[in-house]
């Protein structure tokens, strides 16, 4: 009975317009707050999310591929808000990718659906054996209430290679897809498997999947997206992770600005004009990233040997505060300030780096200096006892015979 009542409400807020749509994300930081349900510590969204300072992502193992149920349900039972109300207060967008309703704790589920409805929650769906209507013994999505608010319907299909088409409507009109450089996409447009699905009335389609193989030219829906009630639901029928057959989505140049422009889409942020600026920018962050990871691995390394760390220390936090400058810059989407901040705090850790280097150095210098005193010294010892021994013997006087003592 409940369920009825829910789906005649969620079927009338589902005409909602697409402009209607408000912005949601952290009201004091301007921050996009995501829950990550899949594989996030393997190439995944969550790999591209971390470094965006827009986003703060919460990662949660979802994905029981090489996982054992028991351990993914145990990740759930940590990481997963424990009501409704903690979960729309406190997040903004929840990523479903390529994982099973069966790890969810109870009323989960429910809690997100209704979450989209009523409190203006913002999901995306990613495909694989887990996610739409499963595969591999995994089972569909169907089965659960989140049929009602998925802007396709599932199908007990899996489809083999398949590639992906944005369409020229799409191209021309769609917000989020003009915000997403396309420039050598068709390099990494093939997909190794998707889920097949059907499309909603009132779903917007983007893309479409063509198969290869045996059924060469048949077509099926390939993103997806819609508003319904006070919230906005993307689906992919092919994954997001990976796996493709030989033109990896996830190694395309552009897929940091395809996965961080959908956060920014499903939240209802309008992302910047200048798109190549944009993606500019956040490589600068993720070079920010790595080299702080370089220098601090270098640091762990080198305080091993005693080695003085206070101007290496110094320049880090250094780095840190211009850091926290240039992300400020880059919530205000003042993306011009926020790359030069950016560049600025990679320099400084360049300089640190350096400053690592010449401190292991001298730390190094220091041991092998000892070692080399301590194995000269013990050289020059042994030596003179061998000096002494063997070639001094004229100092011992020689005896012909010897004779023993009679008892």
């Amino acid at each position: 009975m409940r369920a009825g009542l829910i789906l005649l409400v969620m079927l009338a807020l589902s005409l909602v317009s697409v402009d209607a749509i408000d912005l949601k994300r952290d009201p004091e930081t301007g921050i996009i707050r995501v829950i990550y349900v899949g594989m996030p510590f393997a190439a995944s969204p969550y790999q591209v999310l971390k470094y965006d300072p827009l986003v703060s992502t919460l990662p949660v193992q979802g994905n029981m591929y090489g996982i054992s149920a028991s351990n993914v349900k145990r990740s759930m039972r940590m990481y997963m808000p424990r009501n409704q109300e903690l979960l729309t207060a406190d997040y903004d967008v929840v990523g479903l990718d390529d994982t099973t309703y069966d790890a969810f704790p109870s009323q989960t589920i429910h809690w997100i659906a209704y979450g989209c409805i009523q409190d203006g929650l913002r999901l995306f769906m990613a495909g694989g054996f887990e996610a739409f209507g499963g595969g591999a013994g995994f089972g569909s999505w169907d089965n659960t209430v989140l049929r009602e608010v998925l802007p396709v319907k599932c199908t007990n299909e899996y489809a083999d290679d398949g590639e992906n088409v944005i369409l020229d409507i799409a191209l021309q009109e769609d917000e989020f897809v003009r915000s997403v450089p396309w420039d050598e996409y068709e390099f990494h447009d093939i997909f190794g498997g998707y889920n097949v699905v059907e499309l909603k009335q009132g779903a917007n389609e983007l893309s479409r999947m063509r198969r290869l193989g045996p059924v060469a030219g048949q077509w099926d829906p390939g993103w997806v997206w819609w508003d319904i009630g006070e919230g906005r639901f993307f689906a992919s029928a092919p994954g997001f992770r990976g796996g493709s057959a030989g033109k990896q989505f996830i190694k395309w140049k552009h897929y940091p600005d395809f996965i961080c422009n959908m956060i920014y889409f499903l939240a209802g942020l309008q992302p910047p004009t200048d798109i190549n600026l944009l993606h500019m920018t956040r490589a600068s962050f993720r070079d920010i990233y790595d080299q702080r990871q370089t220098v601090v691995n270098l640091l762990d390394f080198i305080a091993k040997f005693g080695a003085d760390t206070g101007k290496v220390d110094l320049k880090l936090a250094g780095a840190e505060d211009m850091t926290d400058e240039a992300r400020d810059f880059f919530v205000d989407l003042e993306l011009e300030q926020a790359r030069a901040t950016a560049d600025e705090a990679l320099k400084i850790l360049e300089d640190a780096y350096e400053l690592a280097f010449e401190a292991r150095d001298a730390a190094l210098f220091w041991i092998f200096l000892t070692e080399w005193l301590v194995v000269t010294g013990t050289g020059l010892i042994s030596g003179v006892v061998i000096w002494t021994l063997m070639i001094r013997r004229r100092l011992y006087r020689e005896v012909e015979v010897t004779r023993g003592r009679e008892v």
